[in-house]
């Protein structure tokens, strides 16, 4: 599967900060809803969720006009240079004046450069064949002269100190600036290559490749350039980079694949082939160390809110792959809830945007552990190990909490292909129940990455807080180890939630004074065209993007890939108390079953 066709911006962009794992930026939508926002947050939300382009144009003009000192007056500038770009190309003037405004309100330094190459990149990447390109070459230039590694390295290191974060050792320092300049350098070099400029373009695309040969457009470029010089062979090799980097262009992709048929007479083969040169690409960063076994009988719930268009998804991603390596699945069940956040993903469905409301999930990734949510953002590859680390300490603290509710767990395909669930649930006594979900006394603590912070006086303790069971359970279709390469460059995707038996806030209720036996019933072939109605529609209509094309709505499930999960779960404190994994009859689990 291909990704969303939207342009994508160049990946030192996406997070303002390259930091350790445990405290990067992470991808953030708007704030948690509240039950009446602000009326600039009205009209925001009134003008991104506006389908037709010129009706969406006006609208967020409006808002400029009528909200200058809104927070979101700077997202909102830049929305409308987008829409403009995307939807009315040919008016070029006014794009020029939205992106000089832009540039103008960039900032200064690193700021100021990141603005310039961005909107540089959408002029390039705009239209058919790029949209004011005058001007997006000289504000990449100016990208590109002005990124001076001293003041590159300066400005970063203040960003650490103002965040309390430890600053990276030197090394790590210039691979940071690497990144930057090789982005930087890779966008010149495509408003050159779309003015006609080769000669120009080619040593920029060379020092790119040697700064960071990791970086998507940089591969992009390099295979435009090669396509123009007739190297059919780095072409392909260059585009089957850019592919498994992150994203590639509609225009590419077909000149790809058109490359490859030519090369091995069909594409049979392809998809197998790319499988193989990701893996040489992305060996794993770390080998996670076996836990220690916990026999008391809880399974702990990890739920990861995630997005393949995503940055420092990545580096949750593979944290919670190491997971499903480390600990069996009578241990730990991790499935995975795909957001349309950063950009819109096609693994997102109605049931995954709902389970992520029900925690007010803003960012990802995110992580919720038997219902708590939990303070770990994102990071890179190289960040996951650390991501790990926090997630396998949280995991073995809670798992000790044995609460006494066993779950037993089956499920069956028919021969219609229809997937029958049955589940029983054991419950302890009613006080046992009670105390599973009473609030422990706690202390403050510092905030997540404050190194500094101290308790300066112990915390009162906090009140116990009897809380009265109000037990449901849900059953979720999951299908596990989906090839699909999004933008952040994850090509396998593992535990993804397809459907829940029941809306994510509610679920099978149970009476917690007695056991209970459950069913549920999942049929894939119909869930899958469901799904890409779902797709169908998003492209025409939804809150965030105005209209949209997702290069695949192909969302057929792979029968050998889908398991079952549920849980028990407190409907008023959202903890879990149990959680169980099967796969469905004929399916085989990667790790421990």
């Amino acid at each position: 599967m291909l990704g969303y066709s939207r342009s994508r911006r160049p990946s030192w962009l996406l997070v303002f900060l390259v930091v350790p794992a445990v405290i990067s930026q992470a991808q953030s939508p708007d704030p948690a809803p509240k039950k009446q926002l602000p009326a600039d947050q009205r009209a925001f939300k009134a003008a991104r969720a506006t389908v037709d382009p010129e009706a969406r144009l006006a609208a967020m003009r409006a808002f400029v006009k009528d909200y200058p000192k809104s927070e979101s007056e700077g997202r909102v500038e830049g929305m409308i240079l987008t829409v403009l770009i995307e939807n009315f190309p040919e008016r070029t003037a006014e794009i020029e004046a939205q992106a000089k405004l832009q540039v103008k309100k960039g900032g200064t330094g690193n700021a100021l450069e990141r603005q310039e190459a961005y909107i540089a990149f959408q002029l390039a990447e705009g239209g058919k064949a790029g949209v004011a390109l005058p001007l997006a070459e000289k504000l990449a230039r100016e990208a590109v002269q002005s990124l001076s590694e001293p003041v590159f390295d300066k400005e970063m290191v203040a960003d650490y100190v103002k965040y309390k974060i430890p600053a990276p050792k030197p090394a790590e320092l210039h691979t940071q600036f690497a990144n930057a300049r090789a982005d930087a350098l890779a966008v010149l070099a495509d408003v050159y290559l779309r003015e006609g400029k080769q000669n120009e373009a080619a040593p920029l695309i060379t020092e790119a490749y040697g700064l960071d040969p990791l970086v998507d457009d940089v591969n992009s470029q390099r295979g435009r350039l090669a396509v123009l010089q007739h190297d059919d062979a780095l072409a392909l090799n260059s585009f089957e980079r850019a592919q498994l980097l992150g994203a590639l262009k509609p225009a590419d992709h077909e000149t790809m694949m058109e490359l490859y048929r030519k090369s091995h007479g069909s594409d049979a083969d392809f998809m197998a082939a790319m499988d193989e040169r990701y893996a040489q690409l992305f060996p794993a960063t770390f080998t996670p160390a076996k836990p220690k076994a916990v026999a008391n009988g809880h399974t702990v719930l990890l739920e990861l809110f995630t997005g393949s268009a995503c940055e420092p998804c990545v580096g949750g991603d593979l944290a919670v792959e190491g997971l499903l390596k480390a600990y069996p699945r009578s241990e730990i069940v991790a499935l995975a809830f795909d957001q349309h956040i950063p950009d819109p993903d096609p693994l997102t469905n109605p049931d995954s945007v709902a389970r992520a409301n029900l925690y007010d999930v803003t960012h990802t990734p995110s992580y919720v552990i038997d219902g708590k949510p939990q303070a770990l953002y994102g990071g890179n590859r190289e960040g996951s190990k650390e991501l790990y680390d926090g997630l396998a300490k949280a995991i073995d603290e809670d798992a000790v909490t044995a609460t006494g509710v066993q779950l037993k767990l089956s499920a069956t395909e028919a021969s219609e292909g229809l997937v029958q669930a049955h589940a029983v649930v054991t419950l302890p006594s009613l006080a046992d129940l009670r105390a599973s979900l009473t609030a422990k006394p706690v202390a403050s603590a510092p905030a997540t990455g404050d190194k500094t912070a101290k308790l300066a006086t112990p915390a009162a303790p906090v009140a116990v807080t009897t809380v009265e069971p109000h037990l449901i359970v849900n059953f979720a279709l999951v299908e596990d180890d989906i090839r699909y390469s999004g933008e952040n460059g994850i090509r396998f995707h593992r535990m993804v939630v397809r459907s829940l038996a029941k809306p994510a806030d509610s679920g099978f209720s149970v009476d917690p004074a007695a056991s209970a036996s459950l069913d549920a019933s999942f049929d894939p072939a119909a869930i899958s065209k469901a799904l890409t109605v779902y797709l169908d529609g998003y492209e025409e209509k939804n809150d965030r993007f105005g209209k949209v094309k997702f290069l695949t709505k192909d969302m057929t499930m792979q029968p050998d890939h889908l398991m079952i999960a549920a849980w028990v779960q407190d409907a008023v404190t959202h903890q879990v108390l149990q959680t169980a994994l099967i796969p469905v009859s004929g399916s085989t689990m990667k790790e421990g079953e």
